[in-house]
């Protein structure tokens, strides 16, 4: 309320100082319609910080009610990832909006069985390297990782802008076999060089690498799902 208040008056200011003659008095009235635009943004930008730190205070005292080691959330606070070390279980909670409940996927370590780093669509790291997400390798061939040939590196020098990066994970639950966490959401385009592409980037590794450590403790206990002929 306060906000629209100023709001106004910075209205009412500006259009004054239009109907005015005399040239000190519109100066005067610009001055001051352009110093409550600015108060208003300042305390716009105020309440989202105040709300958007009252979302984020409610949604840790969500997760502390979950034991857990290690926590990632999101920036929207829509999806979290829980690493409970302790009991050794793997949690995904995720909802459209602040307004819904978490859905929680609670998947004991040895129940997790690939992970994979998916950037628009195409798998570029995958561990272990045979299994279902295999399939969506670009010409089912190979990671593309370290060993990528030229022209693939061409080709990725080419882009400039990346859609969605995600981890995908592979449990064992005929239900629900395939989980995914999102670094950048379908539909928000980022700069390959920018800060935040870099940021998200890394974090996402962070944690496929510690996926990866997951099921390197129970891989001597599994069969690797392979592809379809």
């Amino acid at each position: 309320m306060k906000i629209l208040f100023i709001f106004l008056l910075f209205i009412v200011y500006f259009a004054l100082s239009l109907s005015l003659e005399s040239t000190k008095a519109i100066g005067i009235y610009l001055i001051i319609s352009l110093l409550l635009f600015f108060w208003g943004v300042v305390e716009w930008r105020r309440t989202i910080n105040r709300r958007n730190n009252e979302n984020r205070r409610r949604c840790e005292e969500l997760l502390a009610e979950i034991p857990h080691t290690q926590s990632l959330i999101s920036d929207n606070l829509l999806n979290v990832m829980l690493i409970d070390d302790v009991n050794n279980i793997l949690y995904i909670l995720q909802r459209d909006s602040l307004e819904e409940d978490f859905s929680i996927e609670n998947i004991p370590f040895f129940q997790v069985l690939e992970a994979a780093i998916v950037e628009e669509e195409h798998v570029v790291n995958l561990y272990p390297k045979e299994g279902l997400l295999g399939s969506t390798l670009v010409n089912n061939e190979g990671i593309m990782d370290e060993d990528l040939d030229e022209d693939e590196d061409e080709e990725d020098d080419e882009e400039e802008f990346i859609e969605a990066l995600c981890l995908k994970i592979v449990v064992d639950d005929l239900t629900n076999p395939i989980l995914e966490y999102p670094f950048i959401e379908y539909g928000k385009s980022l700069e390959i060089d920018s800060e935040e592409y870099m940021e998200a980037n890394s974090l996402c590794n962070e944690w496929y690498q510690k996926l990866c450590i997951i099921i390197k403790r129970y891989e001597h206990d599994k069969v690797v799902v392979r592809l379809w002929q």
